[in-house]
C-alpha cells in the first residue's frame, strides 16, 4: 500500500491515532482468499476532515445511486455512491423480508477498519415507501422498499471523517489484486480532497415565506371536499383521525443540482434530517424532515411524537404568542395525544421499559413550530429492529387513527399516489444500530419538474381553509431549497 497514503491515514492531526498494522491487513486480505466465507469486504480508514456532501458533488455522477443524510445540529454527515448490491421488496410483509435479506448481506461480508468505530463497516442505506405498493409511473424508480451497499462512503461524525469502500470478492482473483484496487480507491479519494478548497458553496436566496406557490382554485377545491368527507367519516366513527397530503408539480431549473437543494435545506435547517437518494434513472428524493422515525443504540430506542402545527412570528412577541396558542389549542393538543398513545401502544410487545414527558414540549424550526413528545425505549433482547420499524410505521403524524380504519381512505381521499413520501427513510450498519426518519417536507425531483407534497392531520373540528394554509406553509421550504420563483 502506498506509503504516503498510510501515514496520512495513521498521522492526520484531525483524525484519533490509528495503527493500522500492514502485516493485519495483509493477513486480512490473504483470508478473504484462502479460506472465502464471504461475498463482499468492506474497509473502514479515518481521512482528513471533508464536508461529505462537497466530496458527493465533487464525484456526482448521475446514472449511479447517490445518497446523502444529514443532521447538521447532531454533527453527522454520510454521503455514499454506487452500488455492490441492493436488496428490495414490497408488499405486506416487506419490512421482514428486507430484515432477512440485510441479515444475509451482513453475514456474507467481512470488515476490515484501520481504527475502532461504531460507524466503520458495512452501511446499508435506503428506505420504504408510505404503502406496501407503488402504484403509478411517478414512482417506478423507487421500489417500495429498497437498501443498498455503495462502493464509497463518506461519514462525518464530528471532527473525525471516515471513509469505507466495499467490494464484491468475486470480481477480484487475488488478495494482492484486491489490495491494489483499495491502495487506487485512497490514492483518487486523496486526489479529490486536494481539490475541496475550489468546491462552491451556494447560498440561500431569500426568506420562504416571500415565496409564492402554484395557484388553482380546483386544487383548492378538490382539497375542500375531501377534507368534508373526511369530517363526516370521523362524524360517522369511521377513525378519528386521518392525514391527508397534497403534492404540487413545479418545473424544476435546470441550474439547481440536487447537492445544492440539500445545500440550501442543511443550511436553515439544522435540526432536521435532510436527505438525499437519487436512482441511476436520474430521479431524486430529497427533502429536510424534522420527524424522527427510531434510532436504535445498543437496545436503546429513541422515538417521538410530532403533530400540531403553528407559524413562526416576525418578532418574539409574536412568535412567543403563537406558541402559546398552539399549546393551548384543544384541537392541536387532540390530535398530538392520538399520535403519542398510537406510539406507546405499537412499542408494548417490544420494549421492557419506556419514558416520556406528560406534556408536549415545542420544537420550533425557522418557518414553523410544532408540538413535540421525545419517547425512550429500553428494547427486549429478542426485539428485531425492522420489525419494531414495521410497527412504528405509520404513526398518526402522517397515517391516521385508528391506522387500520384510516388507511383504506387515504388513497380514496388523496389525488396522487404517495410513493416514498412519508416513508421511513434511512440507514443501518453492521453493528445492529440504525436511524430512520419520517420523510416528509420532501420532493421527487424528476428530469423537468419537482413534486413537492405536503400533508396535515384531519380530526373532527379541522377547518379546509386552516390546513390549506398549514400545507402552503410546510411547501415553502422545498419551494425556497430549490430556488423556484
Amino acid at each position: 500500500m502506498n506509503d504516503d497514503l498510510l501515514s496520512e491515514v495513521k498521522d492526520h492531526p484531525e483524525t484519533p491515532v490509528s495503527h493500522l498494522n500492514e502485516s493485519e491487513f495483509n493477513d486480512f486480505l490473504n483470508s478473504l482468499f484462502k479460506n472465502p466465507v464471504s461475498q463482499y469486504a468492506t474497509f473502514s480508514f479515518p481521512i482528513q476532515s471533508i464536508d461529505p456532501l462537497a466530496y458527493l458533488e465533487m464525484c456526482w455522477q448521475e446514472n449511479t445511486f447517490q445518497y446523502y443524510w444529514e443532521k447538521p445540529n447532531d454533527e453527522f454527515a454520510i454521503a455514499a455512491s454506487d452500488e455492490i448490491t441492493t436488496v428490495s421488496a414490497d408488499g405486506a410483509n416487506r419490512f421482514s423480508t428486507i430484515n432477512d435479506k440485510v441479515t444475509k448481506v451482513r453475514q456474507n461480508t467481512a470488515e476490515f477498519s484501520a481504527i475502532s468505530h461504531p460507524y466503520s463497516g458495512l452501511f446499508l442505506l435506503g428506505g420504504f415507501s408510505f404503502f406496501d405498493q407503488n402504484d403509478g409511473e411517478l414512482w417506478k424508480n423507487f421500489p417500495p422498499a429498497s437498501f443498498t451497499l455503495p462502493k464509497w462512503m463518506i461519514i462525518k461524525d464530528g471532527k473525525f471523517t471516515l471513509a469505507t469502500f466495499s467490494v464484491d470478492l468475486n470480481t477480484f482473483s487475488t488478495a494482492n489484486e484486491l489490495k491494489k484496487h483499495i491502495t487506487s480507491q485512497l490514492e483518487d479519494l486523496n486526489e479529490t480532497l486536494e481539490q475541496k478548497n475550489s468546491t462552491v458553496s451556494i447560498d440561500l436566496n431569500g426568506e420562504t415565506s416571500n415565496i409564492p406557490l402554484p395557484k388553482r382554485k380546483s386544487d383548492y377545491q378538490k382539497w375542500s371536499d375531501s377534507v368534508n368527507e373526511a369530517k363526516e367519516l370521523i362524524s360517522k366513527k369511521a377513525f378519528k383521525k386521518i392525514v391527508l397530503a397534497r403534492n404540487i408539480k413545479v418545473s424544476k431549473r435546470a441550474e439547481t443540482s440536487s447537492t445544492q437543494v440539500i445545500n440550501n435545506l442543511r443550511k436553515q435547517y439544522t435540526s432536521c434530517y435532510n436527505f438525499l437518494i437519487h436512482k441511476p434513472s436520474g430521479d431524486s428524493f430529497l427533502g429536510s424532515t424534522p420527524e424522527r422515525l427510531i434510532s436504535a443504540r445498543n437496545k436503546l430506542l429513541l422515538t417521538e411524537a410530532l403533530a400540531g402545527s403553528i407559524g413562526r412570528g416576525n418578532t418574539a412577541t409574536e412568535d412567543a404568542f403563537l406558541e402559546k396558542k398552539l399549546s393551548g389549542n384543544g384541537k392541536d393538543q387532540n390530535e398530538h395525544n392520538f399520535v403519542v398513545q398510537d406510539i406507546e401502544e405499537r412499542l408494548a410487545p417490544f420494549v421492557k421499559e419506556l419514558n416520556r414527558n406528560k406534556t408536549p414540549e415545542i420544537k420550533k424550526l425557522s418557518n414553523v413550530q410544532h408540538l413535540y413528545t421525545p419517547i425512550r425505549a429500553r428494547l427486549n433482547e429478542e426485539s428485531n429492529l425492522f420489525e419494531v420499524l414495521g410497527q412504528l410505521h405509520p404513526t398518526p403524524a402522517v397515517g391516521g387513527y385508528p391506522w387500520q380504519k384510516a388507511a383504506p381512505h387515504i388513497k380514496d381521499l388523496e389525488h396522487f399516489e404517495r410513493g416514498r413520501y412519508a416513508g421511513p427513510i434511512g440507514w443501518i450498519n453492521s453493528k445492529g444500530n440504525m436511524e430512520f426518519a419520517v420523510a416528509i417536507r420532501s420532493a421527487l425531483c424528476t428530469k423537468n419538474y419537482a413534486h413537492l407534497f405536503a400533508g396535515c392531520g384531519i380530526v373532527k373540528d379541522s377547518d379546509p381553509v386552516t390546513e390549506w394554509e398549514e400545507t402552503n406553509l410546510k411547501l415553502k421550504p422545498m419551494l425556497s431549497a430549490l430556488q423556484y420563483d
